[in-house]
């Protein structure tokens, strides 16, 4: 076993857990695309003097492996999180080339128990995941050496780390057997009765008693004016122009006769006159069929047509000219009661001013 790695140091658990810690800060900080393999390295080491020799050298060396054999750590980590690791988190990336290296290159130096606390000093279901998987016989024996012979020779390979790996296989398979009895054997964590809640009355403050509130008086307002009889009256000029309006039309309009209530005896005689207007109608008529050549009649009758149509033209002027005198005083009287509406409002509105509201 190398002096340089902490096989015999008294520490414990978290002396381990602390040197893959460091190894792995030091990998998140290498950027493959901008940092220099050799030039990050001697950084590193430059950080870590800090250390005790033996942790520092620990470090130094397995960063130093992993930083040369990347590529090759890669094809299986990056297979176990295809398949296997598909729950795993991708920032445990690290932590599983450290421990891909530790077993590919250093466990024969290291010495199995030494390995075996390295492994039980990380998450245990992480571990038992990657080395299930890692150290599987079909997988070693397969694409693994296949993927190695890819970038190195197939013989270096096989004699150099899958013939060791198989070797190892047993023992391996002996430490997953143990983590997974330890995982299955771990107490699960008991569950607390949840406290019921009890309920309490609410510490309500008891309400004020409701106040009747005082009524206001009502003001007493002062005693209107009464309100002008002539605001509900015609004035005499509107009443005086109605008159006139109902006199003019009357006298324009025809009179005509009243109906008079006949009795018998009147009936009678009208009866007897219009038979014998018929009769000396029919007779004329029968006279004119005979050839008679007398129209005087018809002449008279005429005249008094051609009169009663002289009449009626002479009453139709008199009765325009009688409208267009009634418009004209109508106008008149309407532009009378205008002023004595507007002289009334001025004579209102004086005494509103020597008599303001309010007072007795």
């Amino acid at each position: 076993m190398s002096p340089f790695y902490p096989g015999s140091h008294p520490g414990k658990m978290a002396y381990h857990r602390k040197c893959i810690e460091t190894v792995i800060e030091q990998l998140d900080k290498f950027k493959p695309e901008k940092d220099s393999p050799e030039q990050f390295l001697e950084a590193a080491s430059t950080s870590l003097q800090t250390l005790s020799p033996q942790r520092q050298a620990f470090v130094v060396d397995v960063l130093s492996g992993c930083l040369e054999y990347r590529s090759l750590l890669a094809v299986v980590v990056d297979a176990f999180y295809v398949r296997d690791g598909r729950l795993c988190l991708w920032a445990d990336y690290n932590l599983f080339e450290v421990i891909c290296y530790l077993a590919t290159f250093q466990l024969d130096e290291l010495g199995f128990q030494l390995f075996c606390n390295i492994v039980k000093s990380q998450p245990l279901d992480k571990m038992r995941k990657f080395l299930r998987f890692f150290f599987n016989p079909l997988n070693l024996c397969s694409w693994i050496k296949d993927e190695w012979s890819l970038i190195y020779e197939m013989a270096h390979v096989k004699e150099n780390w899958i013939d060791p790996l198989m070797r190892w296989q047993p023992k391996v398979q002996e430490l997953i057997n143990q983590l997974e009895g330890v995982l299955t054997n771990q107490p699960s964590l008991s569950k607390t009765k949840a406290k019921v809640t009890e309920p309490k009355e609410f510490n309500l403050t008891a309400p004020r008693p409701c106040t009747i509130p005082v009524l206001e008086p009502v003001p007493i307002m002062a005693k209107p004016r009464p309100v002008p009889r002539s605001t509900y009256q015609l004035p005499k000029e509107q009443q005086l122009l109605e008159m006139t309006k109902r006199y003019n039309r009357r006298k324009a309009e025809p009179n005509d006769d009243v109906p008079v209530k006949l009795n018998t005896a009147a009936i009678l005689r009208e009866g007897a006159l219009f038979q014998r207007q018929v009769e000396k109608e029919l007779q004329r008529v029968d006279q004119l069929v005979d050839g008679a050549g007398d129209f005087s009649e018809f002449l008279e009758w005429q005249k008094k047509m051609q009169a009663k149509a002289r009449e009626e033209q002479l009453a139709a002027g008199e009765c325009r000219r009688l409208q267009g005198k009634l418009s004209h005083e109508e106008a008149v009287l309407a532009r009378q009661h205008l002023v004595q509406e507007n002289k009334q409002k001025a004579d209102q509105k004086k005494e509103e001013v020597m008599w303001p509201c309010g007072s007795g």
